[in-house]
Parts: C-alpha cells; structure tokens; sequence
C-alpha cells in the first residue's frame, strides 16, 4: 500500500511537469517571471493539500476517538445490568474488576494492549458465576456477563485503531510545502515578511503537532478517559445501597 501512495505520488508529479513542459514555453516563463494569477493559483493549491491532508486526518481520528469514547459507555451500561442482577456475593467481584479498567488496565491501553490483571478479574467473575448454586440466577448472570466480554473485547480492539501511515509524512510535507512556496514566489527576507511567515509557521506547526498527537484513541493529548467506568462505580454504589 505505501508503493502504491509512493507510485501515484510520482505520477502526479511527472504530470505536473509533462503539462508545464508543455504549456510553458511562454516568453514570461522563459523570462522567469509570472503573474499574479500564476501565484494565487500555486500558493491555494499548495495550502490547500496541506489542508486536505490534515482535515482528513483530524476527521478520521476524531471519528476514532467518539467511536472509542462510546464504547467505553456500552461496556459500563453492560455492567451497570449485570451489577443489577448480581448476586451478593457477585457485586463485590464486578467493582474489583472496574477498578482494575480504571486503574491498571487504563495504561496498558495506551500502548494498545490489554492488562492480564483485568482479565483474570473479569474470568474471576465469571468462575465465581459458574458454581453459584441457583441455576436461575447463574444464567442470568451468565447472560450478563456475556454482553461485558463482548463489549470489552470491542473496547479493546479500539486501542488498535489507525489511519493510513503514509498520511502523516504527507502531512508534514505539505506543510513543508506552504512555508517553501513564500520564498519561491519571491518573499524577500525582511522583517515584515519574517513575522508574517513566521506566524504561518507557527500554525502549521501547531496543526502538524496536534495531527500527530491524536493518532490513538487513549493516548495523546486528546484522549478518552475512563469516565464511563467511574459513573459506574458510583452506580453501583447506588444500587447497593438501595
């Protein structure tokens, strides 16, 4: 897939010559010089494919983070019903086990694994269903426990989450590409026109950086955070009081 990125890359480019080879034989383009409407028309094209690249990107990893973010809940709303219908015995078990989400296994997410602590404290759960003596009671339990397996093993495959690798140096050659276009064109160097690019610098760099940093779901500096499971510790602190 990246050869691919890397083939048609080198195609647009050798177009993009072959055109200019044949339509700018020109006595301006032999002179060097161009019009203001040759630079308009470069300058957008060339912000522009740094905006496309980066609006992507942005797009698609916010798309991951609200799709990881809303797993999160649906895992808590299947624990919410199996704290529900839990015996008193069960209750205690299911609380271990959102604590070490919060805790432990928090962590481990962010280098996009699981915490073999959690999982022995959800199997735990399940074992201890397993031998409670009311068959009534253990398939619902059971069921239960089903649904938090299911969307827990969703939860994780969310740490997997990706965009296309050859975006991000693509990412950071457009932006390469709109400070080089300013001296190309001709930007001397003085200070009204330092400032001026140097402030364009600045939000690119900003934009690449914030790009960057959003490629997990749970890493980052925009990052889902274990809210759900909190909410559902504090709703089974209801629950057992009530």
């Amino acid at each position: 897939m990246i050869l691919g990125f890397i083939l048609f890359a080198l195609l647009g480019a050798a177009a993009a010559v072959a055109v200019l080879a044949a339509f700018g034989r020109t006595t301006r383009s032999r002179e060097g010089t161009f019009s203001g409407g040759a630079l308009g028309f470069l300058g957008s094209a060339s912000l522009s494919s740094f905006i496309l690249v980066a609006a992507f990107l942005i797009a698609g990893s916010w798309s991951n983070l609200n799709t990881a973010r809303g797993h999160t809940f649906d895992e808590a709303r299947a624990l919410n019903a199996a704290y529900t219908d839990a015996d008193a015995t069960t209750r205690p078990l299911l609380r271990d086990y959102v604590t070490s989400v919060i805790g432990s296994e928090w962590a481990t997410m962010r280098k996009g694994t699981a915490s073999t602590g959690t999982w022995a404290d959800l199997d735990t759960v399940r074992a201890h269903v397993e031998g409670l003596p009311d068959p009534v009671a253990r398939a619902q339990e059971l069921s239960d426990l089903s649904a938090v397996y299911t969307t827990r093993q969703i939860r994780l495959a969310d740490t997997q989450a990706s965009l296309p690798a050859p975006l991000y140096p693509a990412l950071i050659a457009t932006g390469l590409l709109v400070l080089l276009y300013a001296p190309i064109a001709g930007l001397t160097f003085h200070l009204r026109e330092s400032v001026a690019l140097g402030l364009v610098g600045g939000v690119v760099g900003f934009g690449i950086y914030m790009v960057l940093h959003m490629t997990h779901p749970y890493a980052g500096p925009i990052h889902v955070t274990p809210v759900a499971y909190t909410q559902s510790l504090a709703r089974f602190a209801q629950l057992s009081s009530g």
